[in-house]
């Protein structure tokens, strides 16, 4: 996996407080039924890897789906272009049978940042630039986030921050600067395009799936400043 077996790279967290386990006990699915029925309209979720416990939830509870506010989701492509096959994103094709029961069964509008968007050249930022600007070594969110990310990056100087991209069009969508909206279906059958998100250009204008396909990189950039200067700022405090 490309974070690792723990989602963390693998990164020695053992100086750190230990995780609260009671939280382990719960069945995510459950919970999230739960907790979507007590809050109803209230809840939104941005998911940021393949969709298996969305599409769970959607199935398995199937009131929940007028219950959820909204969905984002980091993943899927838009000209079917590909990261891990030639025409299907990570998270997608990695549970294709998932992303289509939420593409489907969700009834609300999908705010979907492919990968496409996040390969724009103004979006893609230098690696060097990002440890030199989000550092904070007291602070316990940079403490876990900056080694698995530095591990995970490897090599090269390119800065990719998908899922900080979608965060972003989350809390700030004024920072989104071109959106398109289409119905579409995933592909599960193709030899070729498995995983593929397919959009049907005819109809743009309808359909619940909502594509992202640019924000101002200044304005993130700024805000991303932002938060590294809060970092350090907690870091002080501490």
């Amino acid at each position: 996996m490309y974070f690792g077996v723990d989602g963390f790279s693998d990164v020695d967290y053992s100086h750190l407080p230990p995780p609260n386990m009671a939280l382990l006990r719960t069945g995510a699915i459950g919970e999230l039924a739960r907790l979507i029925e007590k809050y109803p309209s209230e809840i939104t979720f941005i998911t940021l890897g393949p969709l298996t416990n969305l599409a769970l939830l959607l199935k398995v509870h199937p009131k929940t789906r007028q219950l959820i506010k909204e969905v984002f989701v980091m993943g899927g492509n838009r000209h079917g272009v590909g990261n891990t096959e030639s025409a299907a994103e990570f998270n997608f094709y990695n549970d294709p049978e998932s992303a289509n029961i939420v593409v489907n069964n969700y009834p609300g509008l999908i705010t979907v940042f492919p990968w496409e968007t996040v390969s724009l050249d103004h979006l893609v930022m230098n690696q060097t630039w990002r440890f030199e600007t989000i550092v904070g070594p007291t602070n316990p969110v940079v403490q876990i986030l900056n080694p698995a990310e530095r591990k995970s990056l490897g090599e090269g100087d390119n800065w990719m921050p998908c899922d900080l991209l979608v965060a972003m069009a989350f809390t700030n969508p004024e920072l989104i600067t071109k959106r398109k909206q289409y119905p579409g279906s995933v592909e599960l059958a193709g030899s070729l395009t498995r995983g593929q998100l397919v959009l049907n250009h005819q109809k743009e204008g309808t359909g619940n799936i909502v594509i992202v396909d640019d924000m101002d990189h200044a304005a993130v950039e700024r805000m991303i400043m932002g938060l590294a200067a809060e970092c350090k700022a907690c870091a002080g405090s501490g």
